[in-house]
């Protein structure tokens, strides 16, 4: 058992002192719990079968100080909150919806929307790409894949940024704000599905609604699983777009690489989320004792594996701080593991790489203005500026 292992301030660390004590352990003891800094022992703890992730968004949500009443109730009953038997129910729509089958049938409408707001950019020369592009098209796909007409998808940005960011920055002055996205969005789904049930197709909505009149869903499991599909299908990516334009663009040999390599586009994307994850932890609830590797994790224990640091581990990635195209894949831990993993992860993905083929197409000379800034809390990193030149050639 590990003794004498390095302890760190989450708070107040700076980046070398994250690195230091990653070369000195694969894990820290801090003031929340465990740090878990390497990628091996990350994608571990990501796949142990003992460890709970239902608890960590509960945990998020106390911390917000959505503690109780109506609201919490709500929350509870979604897949996000829930372990065991009942998550496994919950996921097993979702999970037909994100299948190979229905992305492969988005793959051909999504050029089109990416082309649609491409083609609304009145000034090429000067252009906010996370207001005029990463904040539309997500929201847009969204719209496609419930069949809600596009006019919807600001309001859809909207209340995904508005029910997420409060809760996962931890941004308690946003509390209320997050509670009323909530209820809005609940009315919102709510009468699209009713509305929606005498005009069945083979969009989102209508595949739900049949899996509800099967038996697989209960009424308002129906309205909790397309809340979900708001809350998550918009912002993160928005976000994780951002960062995959600006990583490649800060060093333009990176963009002009992948112009010359369109091939390369899959693993540019990884390489990218390696790098700048949108996720800066993703953590686990220990509810007993465990035994991991080389020490005992005691009952009613935060297990946190830092994505930022795994994503850098010289012990998996040569160079890791250099951005390479010819890395041999690797998991992405932010979009988690084993009964955890992210059932989204392959319509971001989509709509990333689309984005970027539409982009490279149109417009190969891009180049950015000036410096992008974002914001990194602990747990995630927010695009706020990226302003760009789309050059045609």
């Amino acid at each position: 058992m590990i003794v004498d292992i390095p302890e760190i301030d989450v708070e107040t660390a700076t980046w070398a002192e994250w690195e230091s004590a990653r070369r000195t352990s694969w894990v820290a003891r801090s003031q929340r719990g465990f740090e878990v800094l390497r990628y091996r022992q990350g994608l571990a703890v990501l796949d142990h079968k003992q460890l709970e992730k239902g608890a960590s968004f509960r945990r998020r949500l106390d911390d917000v100080g959505i503690t109780s009443g109506p609201i919490r109730d709500l929350w509870e009953r979604m897949l996000i909150c829930n372990e065991g038997t009942v998550r496994e129910t919950l996921r097993v729509p979702l999970a037909r919806l994100f299948g190979p089958a229905q992305m492969n049938k988005l793959q051909a409408r999504l050029r089109s929307i990416v082309d649609g707001v491409l083609d609304e950019i009145e000034s090429l020369d000067d252009v906010d790409f996370m207001r005029d592009i990463a904040w539309k098209i997500p929201s847009r796909v969204y719209c496609y894949l419930v069949s809600a007409p596009e006019s919807f998808a600001p309001t859809a940005a909207r209340l995904s940024d508005s029910t997420l960011a409060p809760i996962l920055g931890n941004n308690k002055s946003r509390r209320q704000e997050s509670i009323d996205a909530v209820w809005e969005s609940y009315a919102l789904v709510k009468d699209h599905i009713d509305a929606r049930r005498n005009n069945l197709g083979d969009d989102f909505t209508s595949i739900m609604i049949r899996q509800q009149m099967e038996g697989l869903l209960s009424e308002e499991e129906l309205i909790l699983q397309g809340m979900s599909i708001l809350q998550a299908s918009v912002e993160n990516t928005i976000h994780q777009m951002g960062l995959t334009f600006a990583t490649l663009l800060e060093r333009p040999e990176r963009w002009r690489e992948v112009c010359d390599k369109p091939q390369t586009v899959p693993v540019a994307i990884e390489e990218t989320i390696r790098l700048h994850p949108r996720f800066g932890t993703v953590f686990r609830y220990a509810p007993a004792a465990v035994e991991f590797e080389d020490i005992a994790i005691p009952g009613d224990s935060w297990v946190y594996v830092s994505i930022r640091s795994a994503n850098r581990d010289e012990k998996m990635f040569e160079d890791a701080d250099d951005f390479r195209l010819g890395r041999p894949r690797a998991r992405a831990l932010m979009f988690g593991g084993g009964p955890y993993n992210c059932l989204g992860q392959s319509l971001a993905r989509l709509e990333i790489s689309e984005t970027l083929r539409a982009v490279m197409a149109r417009c190969p000379g891009i180049r950015m203005l000036g410096e992008w800034t974002r914001k990194s809390s602990n747990a995630v990193t927010e695009v706020s500026q990226l302003r760009v030149a789309l050059t045609p050639a």
